[in-house]
């Protein structure tokens, strides 16, 4: 950041700035991601503040507060900083500081109740990338649908609650931890990057550690992780299973558009193209679900991949539109 506008910052949080000063500095919080990250510093340095003295911070009312949490969220709609279309949204997460200034009027939010979530969903045939405020990277793979807390703020930790599979690179934080609610299970890092896939319709929620470490907690159990390793919970028995991988980077590579099975059951393998490619299979022959496939592919499109699953078994696949026969 540069030092004048630090020296901005300062004097808007003094209540010595001009009004356009104030607009400034709201603006900058609403719409670059060095703004935000500032935000969110300011954020933990008040909350840490609170913990260990609560008559800290409370120089602003909650009016006050919510003042410059409406500007924000105000400038952030003016801005359209959430670019969907071109499949990265930005996910701004505007929260209230706790000590600041009161230059603009709005409406009155209820800063301490109960927590407010949004969420994005990312529809088959597409994927998506977003960006929380406290700097934590995720990837969307199709079908996934996600909920967040407007406000992280001065919670203990950052949940999200998560249908779908998403690849998280968590912005390291010791003071929250970040929490994924999926399919009755939680997993909950410091700062680490992980795929996660937990569709509702799958018989099994699966979590791949690349780096760092995790805790995945079910049934009142928890699971410690170290990268490279796999944990595999079984929706249908509650059992859990942890294994070591010897390429854990195949679980994440649908984010570079690579599709790749190792031994997985047809039943599967349907399930993966239906939510990449918006298609719709229809299995003639049950008897063709026997087979399992292999295979490493960047098709783009479902005939490519068609075509190589057909040269690996003798299963066939005619296409109508966007119905897929399966035969043998």
């Amino acid at each position: 950041m540069q030092p004048s506008k630090r020296d901005t910052i300062n004097r808007v949080m003094a209540e010595i700035a001009t009004r356009k000063e104030g607009k400034e500095v709201i603006n900058w919080f609403a719409s670059s991601i060095e703004g935000q990250q500032h935000l969110s510093d300011m954020m933990d340095r008040d909350a840490y503040l609170m913990e260990s003295d609560p008559h800290v911070g409370h120089s602003l009312s909650l009016d006050q507060s919510d003042r410059l949490f409406k500007q924000i969220g105000k400038e952030i709609k003016n801005n359209r900083f959430r670019r969907v279309a071109l499949k990265v949204a930005a996910v701004l997460l505007p929260i209230a500081i706790i000590s600041g200034f009161a230059l603009f009027s709005g409406g009155k939010t209820d800063l301490w109740g109960e927590t407010v979530y949004s969420e994005i969903y990312i529809p088959k045939g597409e994927d998506g990338r977003i960006f929380f405020q406290d700097g934590t990277e995720v990837y969307l793979n199709a079908d996934t649908r996600i909920k967040y807390p407007e406000r992280f703020g001065l919670g203990k930790k950052r949940e999200v609650y998560l249908d779908g599979e998403a690849y998280f690179n968590v912005k390291s934080n010791h003071r929250k931890p970040f929490v994924v609610h999926a399919q009755g299970t939680r997993t909950e890092v410091l700062g680490t990057s992980f795929n996660m896939s937990a569709y509702n319709d799958n018989h099994s929620v699966q979590v791949v550690l690349d780096e760092g470490k995790t805790s995945f907690h079910v049934n009142s159990r928890s699971y410690p992780m170290l990268p490279g390793q796999m944990i595999e919970y079984d929706k249908t028995t509650s059992r859990v299973t942890l294994s070591n991988l010897m390429h854990p980077s195949r679980a994440s590579m649908w984010k570079q558009s690579t599709l790749c099975f190792n031994d997985t059951p047809l039943a599967e393998v349907i399930k993966t193209l239906e939510r990449r490619y918006d298609v719709l299979f229809h299995v003639k022959e049950p008897e063709a679900l026997v087979y399992s496939y292999t295979l490493t592919t960047r098709q783009p499109n479902i005939e490519g991949v068609l075509e190589e699953l057909q040269k690996i078994s003798p299963v066939r696949f005619m296409v109508e539109g966007n119905v897929i026969t399966v035969t043998l």
